[in-house]
């Protein structure tokens, strides 16, 4: 169920609405037109339960903040 996938995730990234970010990111990146949009949310939750990717992920985040002009 996406709610295990979303719960081994939050381990990894411990603040809910930058996980929720980080996916809807991910998502707009990996989706192709073959694929429901369902099962390509569901494989980018699973990848940020991987530990690995999830720390990448947010050294990504983290460099883009730091680009952004300071208003």
């Amino acid at each position: 169920m996406r709610s295990d996938r979303i719960h081994r995730a939050l381990v990894n990234i411990p603040n809910r609405f930058v996980l929720c970010r980080l996916v809807s990111v991910a998502t707009r990146k990996f989706h192709d037109p073959d694929r429901r949009l369902q099962d390509v949310i569901n494989g980018v939750i699973g990848q940020f339960a991987d530990a690995e990717f999830a720390t990448q992920q947010l050294r990504i985040l983290a460099d883009l903040e730091t680009e952004l002009p300071a208003a």
